[in-house]
């Protein structure tokens, strides 16, 4: 059942925010054309801590936490009463829990499950559903929908070349969907302004976000996975670059393209072209920021390309670096050294480039599970709600005030990044049908998730399960070690009534096997509309 948040909620919740916000402040993807030199790489250390930089004005800053605030309140009062549950013997969905708990029995891993009728707030069932488990990237609806409801489906992210005498400014707002055709076309506003004349250097502007890049729970010793990128106010392409590898002839060095191309990353190593050990690619960090890829081992002659995509290391200074090299192309101009600073307040505006709206930037997320993009989405909230530089823990903060906003206890939610990757995250389920249930609330900016997640025979990891259920279910998935996960929303076949669920299975398992029965699980609910 819902948890009545009690009357002064809100006012507790608005204080911890304010007491938080007092403490935090004290494309077109094309390889560098041969015989042109990309930008010299600054070395040189930012000079002390960041501060207010331009995007963070104090009047938006407070103009944001006001409507943080706002929305907080709202969802607050707003909160339904707990229905009472009917008798079982006369519910109408006695046999929905019937088939629900033969199923349940199958498990061989400890599952907790919640289901809930949204029409209704009715609960339908639920089995060890305040049991905290670890969730995996069924984490990711926490941060997805706590973002939404508190910045708006429709926030856009913003991108901004700025100059001031002869600096051009790149400034980021922590786009998770920078790509370098964006790049191209601010390129592109700069040079049609004429703004690159007589300019002397890019530098980057990274104010937005903390200096961290790795949040809690991420390595930084493996060999440079994408689904372990960085985050930073200034990113590009998911933080990551792809590695293609393309064999020559038999005995000479194979060719090693990166894309996007920059001056702030460096390949070492070789691969040959025949037989011998097998291809190698990782990344790591290298001198003075620059990221390093190592290539080794051998690739037969006549085989197919084959592309790796790896994290960069610093991602404002590798999209600097980026954006230097297409104005460079597009202007035919030496390319500019980049380093990084804070723009000026008075800097002159040359170029903005605008995301597409909250709700779909999430998709990358939602659909598909990629980290990157929450925990810059986490970060955003955390610069929004506090007026400081985001952060993972005004990022959380946030996510909190929004947690208890909607009546959930503190202790059903163990939060440790936006993402999932974690062994330490924990959830109860009941708690997160309670999230869930945002999406049909009236007038809710959750209800624009909905397109965004998975579902059965569409776009995302739900793709290929589940195909009788196609336009009935969206859900997200959760896998790491020891972890599956599926929790979602499934709707009558004319949409009209709706019912959340969260089955979380923690503990060694077959992963396919626990897959099926999450399925079978869900079919039961989508049988169970069917027949009224």
């Amino acid at each position: 059942m819902l948890r009545r948040p009690l009357p002064h909620l809100a006012c507790f919740v608005l204080a911890a925010l304010t007491a938080y916000t007092g403490l935090a402040t004290a494309g077109v993807e094309r390889l560098q054309r041969p015989g042109r030199s990309l930008a010299p790489f600054s070395q040189e250390p930012p000079e002390g801590p960041p501060g207010l930089a331009r995007s963070l004005d104090r009047g938006e800053a407070e103009r944001w936490q006001d409507q943080i605030r706002g929305r907080l309140e709202a969802l607050a009062e707003r909160q339904p009463t707990a229905a009472v549950e009917a008798d079982a013997a006369a519910d109408a969905a006695a046999e929905l829990r019937r088939r629900l708990r033969v199923l349940a029995a199958e498990s061989g891993a400890r599952l907790a499950i919640h289901v809930r009728d949204l029409d209704d707030e009715r609960p339908l069932f639920d089995h060890a559903g305040d049991e905290r488990l670890n969730p995996a990237s069924n984490h990711k609806l926490v941060t997805a929908i706590a973002a939404t409801e508190l910045l708006g489906a429709d926030y856009r992210f913003e991108t901004r070349v700025e100059r001031d005498g002869d600096t051009l400014y790149l400034i980021g707002e922590g786009d998770p969907s920078l790509q370098a055709r964006d790049l191209y076309d601010l390129a592109g506003e700069v040079l049609v302004r004429g703004a690159a004349e007589g300019a002397r250097r890019i530098v980057v502007d990274e104010g937005a976000f903390s200096r961290e890049h790795l949040g809690p729970g991420y390595r930084a010793d493996d060999e440079g996975a994408s689904y372990q990128a960085p985050s930073g106010a200034l990113s590009l392409a998911f933080n990551t670059v792809e590695v293609t590898v393309t064999p020559g002839a038999y005995g000479e060095a194979a060719a090693v393209a990166i894309s996007p191309a920059s001056a702030a990353v460096e390949v070492v190593g070789e691969v040959r072209t025949g037989r011998g050990r097998a291809l190698r690619v990782t990344s790591e960090r290298g001198e003075g920021g620059r990221t390093r890829i190592r290539v080794s081992g051998s690739l037969r002659a006549g085989a197919a390309p084959q592309t790796i995509r790896r994290r960069v290391s610093d991602p404002g200074l590798f999209a600097g670096a980026a954006f230097a090299a297409i104005l460079a192309e597009r202007s035919g101009d030496e390319a500019l050294p980049v380093g990084r600073g804070e723009a000026p307040a008075d800097a002159e505006l040359v170029a903005t480039h605008t995301s597409a709206p909250l709700a779909a930037v999430l998709a990358s997320a939602l659909k598909y599970s990629n980290n990157f993009t929450t925990e810059q989405v986490l970060r955003t909230l955390g610069w929004r709600a506090s007026g400081a530089p985001g952060s993972w823990e005004n990022g959380a903060a946030a996510i909190r005030g929004l947690w208890a906003a909607i009546g959930n206890a503190p202790e059903d939610l163990v939060f440790e990044n936006g993402s999932g990757l974690s062994a330490r995250g924990r959830i109860a389920p009941r708690a997160l049908v309670n999230l869930l249930a945002l999406t049909r609330a009236p007038g809710s900016d959750a209800a624009e998730l909905l397109p965004a997640f998975a579902s059965p025979g569409g776009e995302g990891t739900l793709r290929l399960r589940m195909p009788r259920a196609q336009g009935r279910v969206r859900g997200k998935t959760g896998t790491i070690g020891g972890v599956s996960a599926l929790s979602g929303v499934v709707t009558s076949d004319d949409g009209q009534r709706a019912l959340a669920f969260s089955i979380l299975m923690n503990g060694r398992q077959d992963l396919e096997r626990s897959r099926r029965l999450q399925d079978r699980l869900v079919l039961a609910l989508v049988d169970h509309l069917d027949r009224g």
